[in-house]
């Protein structure tokens, strides 16, 4: 690291790059590359020689690499403290010129859960795309929660209300978590009708829902069973195993709208809210504004069929 004629350390000045500064702030927020280049949509190769790139360029060793991820070393502290504010003025900067965009052209961004997405949202974007052909949805799935202020996302459907008084936020819908079954594997081992049941059965587990406080009831279930088949931290390919009959899970209710499973009779009293979230700054754009109002229409046509409470019927049987 420089330092001035005193012998201190002197903090570079990097505020005449932004893109590189952005894979700094990446790399540092992030703790490592391979999810770095996650976040900016591109190679861990290519975060790698950014960020050497920037070392050469400043003089100075920016991170230590430790069991748990990198870490910003002493001298780069200085570094980070400008980049963090400097993505502060360019967020704000950005947030007020989308907010003032007439333009129905462009990419806007929404962040959606991935069984949300491919079994809801994806297939009712072909009336949006009719309408606007210009405006290109870049739909990010994922569980991570994306940032509305610094513009990782334009839009997001989320399963909470978010407590920041900058975004806005209209609940859309609601739903319960079931248990699901295929129909071959209740034609062999039946269905269960009742919570104890579902200690005879086959689990596959879908351990990201074990963050979420609200799905204890189901967290206690799984750690209580001993036939557990298998464990997967992605909703597609909990879904993929419980269609080929691998053992009973839990989705939302609306699963079965486009999956050959069965519902069991089973509450486990669990339910959600859906919100779509948005930033007070950038939602007045124009393209930004027309996809809010379309996904919210949505919801509201499907509100009855797909995102209500009821339960099913204690007489369900295999379809």
């Amino acid at each position: 690291m420089n330092t001035t004629s005193d012998g201190k350390s002197k903090i570079p000045n990097i505020l005449g790059d932004w893109d590189d500064v952005r894979f700094f702030l990446a790399v540092a927020k992030t703790g490592s590359f391979s999810a770095a280049a996650t976040q900016l949509n591109t190679k861990q190769t290519t975060v790698g020689r950014r960020i050497q790139a920037l070392e050469r360029r400043l003089g100075a060793k920016l991170f230590d690499r430790h069991r748990h991820g990198m870490e910003v070393t002493p001298a780069a502290r200085g570094v980070l403290a400008q980049a963090e504010s400097m993505q502060s003025n360019a967020s704000s900067i950005e947030r007020h010129l989308a907010g003032l965009d007439r333009e129905m052209a462009g990419v806007v961004r929404v962040a959606v859960t991935e069984g949300l997405a491919a079994q809801w949202l994806v297939p009712r974007l072909t009336e949006l795309r009719r309408r606007h052909a210009d405006i290109l949805v870049q739909v990010i799935v994922g569980d991570q929660v994306l940032d509305l202020a610094t513009r990782q996302t334009d839009l997001a459907i989320r399963f909470f209300r978010p407590t920041s008084s900058q975004l806005v936020a209209a609940r859309v819908g609601q739903f319960r978590q079931s248990v699901f079954a295929a129909p071959a594997y209740i034609e062999q081992f039946g269905m269960p009708r009742q919570l104890d049941d579902l200690h005879e059965h086959h689990i596959v587990d879908h351990t990201t829902l074990h963050n979420l406080p609200a799905m204890r009831p189901w967290s206690e279930i799984v750690e209580r069973s001993t036939r557990v088949v298998l464990r997967t931290n992605s909703s597609h390919s909990a879904m993929e195993a419980v269609k080929a009959a691998w053992g009973l899970s839990i989705f939302p209710s609306y699963s079965s709208k486009t999956a050959n499973i069965v519902e069991a009779p089973i509450d486990l009293d669990i339910s959600r809210d859906i919100w779509l979230v948005s930033h007070e700054e950038t939602n007045k754009g124009a393209r930004i504004r027309a996809v809010i109002d379309y996904i919210r229409d949505q919801f509201r046509q499907d509100e009855r069929e797909w995102f209500s409470l009821s339960h099913p019927s204690n007489d369900t049987e295999a379809a």
